[in-house]
């Protein structure tokens, strides 16, 4: 059978509305042509175009369903991310999340002295290295919506590979977080400034000294929009071989509180202060001076030592108290902190003993960016042009001075010792009592995670001790990282 041709324009027009609903107003118009025209009838007119508004309708009503379908599996799937923070896993309902992140930093030293040519002959004098500083890797996230976990193991540094962060937390209160476990006391603006973030590659020898650093206890942290405030006790750093092997473990508190009287985007005012109580151990020994509880040393801001050049034990001393003050600002691409400690070491045989120290650190971004700071605590920056992205990334100067006095003159005289009481080579009988220190470095942020780092160390040792070990070491300090 023979088809006419206006059996063929209706059977067109009905392949059309069903196969082009989107299109259903230009076929409309397409039906009144040929009505118009008297090819089909004003009846087939009706009836094509009601089907196709009607197809129409049905089409988009599907779309509607389809769409809202999508929106909500969406939702209710686990999201899984990989991004410059590291493997992001989430829950359909948000409240289980982890974070799978690390760091490297790669160290290359040239290092010249003449401390260990003027005060030791028998020890072999510290030149050219390479270790990884830190190599850590670890997972952090919620359960249950607000309670924190956090554990992190640090491969680098020496041959033993140990915890840095193993916490337990909660934050369903209001600015306020509570952690449990191992994780870093409220001391120090230096201190507290990750190791990604810090902008010379070792901290100062008065952070280092009299700052708390890392221990396994409780902390509690509450904020508000300028300020914060932060309480910690702990027993032991959670971490030494043997702990609570014939004597107890070191215990105390801690306080820090900050506030900021300007805080805008380029411009940042930061003042804090510190207090910290150590309680050291009691060995079970006959001997009550038999331990360096009293004992104050440091390198000369380079890793690459074992031994500390500096160091002084005052013997006898049971308990600590540290005093920390802080004052930064942050002004464009320029940056100013500085930080003073002093220590009161309280001794049961002998006199109590005072001893500080202090630095002041600037920075200035070649390249315009400004340094982060957030709840008290400075950040990195980051590029406004990172490299592979149109930009040569962003560049940093460096520099800083820093002074530790362990010598207490009035304490001296009685119950000191300038070495560790070892006899294993000539070098514990000589050390200095006071460090001054030069760090000038420049900083190559690729992105946000890959920097690049140069230090130029200058560290005059000196002693107020009869021993005269005094000297300079010099040090060319490189260094690769990557953090995410």
């Amino acid at each position: 059978m023979k088809l006419k041709p206006t059996s063929l324009l209706i059977a067109g027009a009905l392949m059309g509305a069903a196969v082009l609903p989107v299109q259903a107003d230009p076929m409309v118009d397409l039906l009144k042509v040929l009505r118009d025209k008297g090819t089909i009838s004003a009846e087939d007119y009706s009836l094509l175009a009601n089907a196709a508004k009607a197809k129409e309708e049905k089409v988009a009503a599907e779309k509607e369903e389809m769409v809202s379908i999508v929106k909500e599996t969406e939702k209710k799937s686990s999201l899984v991310t990989l991004d410059s923070k590291g493997l992001n896993f989430q829950s359909a309902d948000k409240s289980f999340t982890a974070n799978i992140g690390g760091r490297i930093h790669a160290d290359y030293g040239f290092i010249s002295d003449d401390y260990f040519d003027r005060n030791v002959a028998n020890v072999n004098e510290v030149g050219n290295a390479s270790k990884f500083r830190r190599a850590r890797l670890g997972m952090e996230g919620t359960m249950f919506t607000n309670w924190l976990y956090g554990v992190e193991v640090n491969f680098g540094s020496n041959s033993s590979t140990e915890f840095t962060d193993v916490i337990i937390g909660y934050q369903g209160f209001e600015n306020t977080t509570i952690k449990l476990g191992r994780h870093k006391m409220p001391s120090g603006l230096e201190e507290l400034t990750s190791s990604n973030r810090i902008s010379t590659m070792e901290r100062s020898n008065p952070t280092n000294t009299f700052a708390l650093g890392r221990y396994n206890g409780l902390t509690v942290a509450t904020k508000g929009s300028n300020w914060t405030a932060t309480g910690g006790t702990w027993l032991g750093d959670g971490v030494s071989a043997g702990e609570n092997s014939d004597k107890d473990s070191d215990y105390g508190y801690a306080g820090r509180a900050t506030f900021a009287p300007i805080q805008e985007k380029d411009s940042i005012v930061h003042l804090g202060l510190s207090y910290n109580h150590i309680k050291y151990e009691d060995t079970f020994s006959s001997d009550s001076l038999a331990n360096n509880n009293g004992r104050l040393r440091a390198r000369p801001n380079n890793n690459f030592f074992d031994e500390r050049p500096v160091q002084v034990i005052y013997q006898g001393t049971e308990s600590a108290d540290t005093y920390g003050l802080e004052a930064a600002t942050i002004q464009g691409p320029f940056s100013l902190q500085a930080e003073y400690f002093k220590r009161e070491l309280n001794r049961k045989e002998f006199k109590d003993a005072d001893v500080d120290g202090w630095y002041a650190l600037a920075t200035y971004t070649l390249t315009g960016e400004t340094r982060g700071y957030r709840d008290g605590v400075m950040r990195t920056i980051s590029p406004k042009n990172a490299v592979g992205k149109g930009g040569f990334g962003a560049w940093e100067l460096v520099a800083r001075y820093d002074e530790l006095d362990v010598w207490d003159s009035s304490a001296a005289q009685e119950g000191l010792l300038v070495h560790s009481g070892s006899t294993n080579n000539n070098f514990n009988n000589l050390r200095g009592t006071k460090s001054e220190i030069w760090t000038i470095g420049v900083n190559w942020y690729v992105n946000d995670n890959i920097r690049f780092m140069a230090n130029y160390v200058d560290a005059d040792i000196k002693s107020d001790a009869a021993n005269n070990a005094e000297g300079d070491i010099k040090a060319f300090l490189l260094r690769g990282q990557v953090a995410f």
